[in-house]
């Protein structure tokens, strides 16, 4: 009865996550488009909404053992400690962004998860190589994504400054814009929301989770309007061209490590893209992002420590183990 319980609780609580992180994850790809005004908003939101349900759908059948095969052992404590880790996450996650500080799912969800394996005595096990392969990705991408998104512009330049007549230019920009948001839409669910989709499996069949978790993202979108605007006009300070090569060379970076299944932070590899692009000009806004970034990696694991392992005690007293 307890195990059937704590089953209901992870998958609503997982339902619950997607929608807030395909809120949240959203507001890059919908806010270039507000900001740039590429296309009607209510075409925005159908597009986002679109690419974020054929992300989890479809793209994040590679994450599905991103969660689900690399924490194993007593049944109970498996889910508990996944429901906890989620719970936790998802709470700092939220906090910490509404705060101006960029935070990400797998920033947090990993190392809470960590910490309760060791304090499991035994109980559950984790794949400790995986882990520290996630972990390494927090710091490779966002430096990949930097060389990247540079590259990218260098060569959209091109393409572009090759096209005499402005009219040509204009459709390649909008082009861009729409491809740049709908790929950032596709990578959330794929990846971010993937993390979520396999902690997911834990309680029921693919072919329930993929598309419940897929609808609550979708959803979400509808709610980024606000976070949407602020980011959106942030970005566009780079120019159109700048804001597309920065999402679209980060996106592929996310993609590539998300076909490999590893978890990764989707916000800091996007913001080194977009600071990859302010390196035109080492303003003080790009200095800005890099402590953002610093103060992330620092603050997001610690908080989402703290909580799980309340979390966990608290569930464990409940439930008298």
């Amino acid at each position: 009865m307890i195990g059937l319980f704590l089953n209901y609780a992870l998958f609503i609580a997982g339902i619950i996550s997607a929608y807030i992180i395909g809120s949240n994850n959203n507001a890059t790809s919908l806010g270039i488009l507000f900001a740039t005004n590429a296309i009607k908003r209510k075409y925005a939101y159908l597009i986002n909404m679109f690419s974020i349900f054929v992300g989890v759908t479809i793209g994040s059948l590679t994450m599905l053992h991103s969660v689900y095969g690399i924490i194993y052992g007593n049944n109970l404590y498996v889910v508990i400690s996944i429901f906890t880790a989620l719970l936790s996450s998802v709470i700092t996650f939220y906090y910490l962004n509404k705060a101006g500080i960029p935070s990400s799912l797998s920033q947090t969800f990993y190392p809470s998860i960590a910490i309760l394996t060791l304090i499991s005595h035994g109980l559950i096990s984790l794949d400790w190589v995986r882990f520290w392969i996630i972990v390494a990705s927090w710091v490779i991408s966002p430096l990949v994504a930097i060389g990247f998104s540079l590259f990218l512009y260098f060569i959209f330049s091109k393409i572009i400054s090759s096209e005499s007549k402005i009219l040509k230019q204009i459709q390649i920009y909008k082009r861009l814009i729409l491809f740049s948001s709908a790929f950032t839409s596709f990578v959330v669910g794929a990846n971010a929301i993937g993390i979520i989709v396999s902690a997911g499996l834990v309680t029921e069949p693919a072919y329930v989770v993929l598309p419940i978790y897929g609808l609550a993202s979708a959803l979400g979108v509808l709610s980024s309007q606000r976070i949407a605007i602020k980011v959106g006009f942030r970005i566009t300070k780079l120019g159109y061209l700048g804001a597309s090569s920065a999402i679209i060379g980060s996106n592929i970076i996310n993609e590539i490590f998300t076909l490999l299944g590893i978890p990764l932070s989707i916000t800091q590899t996007i913001m080194g893209g977009i600071i990859g692009l302010s390196f035109r000009s080492f303003t003080s806004d790009v200095r800005k992002q890099v402590k953002q970034i610093f103060r992330s990696w620092s603050s997001s694991p610690i908080l989402a420590i703290i909580l799980s392992l309340a979390i966990f005690g608290i569930i464990k007293s409940i439930l008298g183990l």
